[in-house]
């Protein structure tokens, strides 16, 4: 028997063919028959996508294929890929993090927010590969019913994680992160603060001036330096008096954030003034 015809079976749309097709033993025949799945779009295919993801684990390109190919399927896959991200295998747990985070169904709302604890779940993996590939896919959810989750991901003890929570918060940017994030500024541990007022620095809210005004007193160097940061991508003129005292603060980097912020608000102030 020669090598199937891949074109001709995608051409009849033959799901049952090319998921044959996955088996061959032929790697290139496996690598076509899971691109074809994938351009195809037919949901029948999501479970032999999902099993090739764990056939193809120690195959890079397959692998990457075979995600690739569930990522374009779309909202059935995501249960299969959520429960894929407790595989024992740490490639298949990051071809999982990865295709959840490219599945871009407008209509996948519901089954987007359902990401996001999974998500989170996987940013504690014990693979950095796997917590980078997590945190990504949590950076391309940007609805607003995955803040809650995100702001409670500011707790926790992994420093990735909150890195990555408060990442997905910024890429996020709706006025509903705001009031969380400001919480967050006020948490006791100075990683979190710092997370928060980064992240604030992003969005843009008036609101959120204020409590980053106090936030330069903060005990921490890093966290007087996030919100010098933010203070200046807000460019509030509360935050002139403020920021021109944390000139005087003992912290090198802090002073250097401060000049940089004011140097913001003024190039504002002289485009308003034009």
């Amino acid at each position: 028997m020669g090598e199937p015809n891949i074109e001709e079976m995608k051409a009849k749309r033959d799901v049952k063919g090319l998921t044959k097709a996955l088996k061959d033993k032929d790697w290139s025949v496996r690598g076509k028959a899971a691109a074809a799945l994938g351009e195809i779009r037919d949901s029948r295919a999501v479970e032999p996508l999902i099993q090739a993801l764990k056939d193809e684990n120690k195959n890079p390109r397959l692998l990457a294929t075979a995600a690739w190919a569930l990522s374009k399927i779309g909202e059935p896959t995501v249960d299969p890929l959520i429960q894929a991200l407790e595989d024992k295998s740490k490639n298949v747990r990051l071809a999982a993090a990865w295709a959840l985070g490219e599945i871009r169904d407008s209509r996948a709302v519901g089954p987007l927010i359902q990401m996001v604890d999974p998500l989170i779940q996987a940013l504690e993996d014990k693979y950095w590969s796997v917590r980078g590939a997590a945190g990504g896919a949590l950076k391309k959810i940007r609805d607003s019913k995955a803040v809650e989750p995100l702001t409670q991901a500011l707790k926790y003890t992994d420093w990735d994680v909150r890195l990555a929570a408060a990442g997905a918060l910024k890429k996020i940017r709706d006025s509903k992160a705001v009031e969380p994030l400001i919480r967050a500024l006020k948490g006791k541990d100075w990683d979190a603060r710092w997370a928060a007022a980064w992240a604030l620095g992003e969005i843009r809210d008036p609101r959120a001036v204020e409590p980053l005004i106090q936030a330069l007193k903060d005990e921490n160097k890093n966290v007087r330096d996030a919100a010098a940061g933010a203070l200046g991508e807000i460019r509030d003129p509360r935050a002139v008096e403020p920021l021109t005292q944390a000139l005087k603060d003992e912290d090198s980097g802090v002073r250097e954030a401060a000049q940089g912020a004011l140097e913001k608000l003024k190039g504002r102030k002289a485009k308003d003034e034009q």
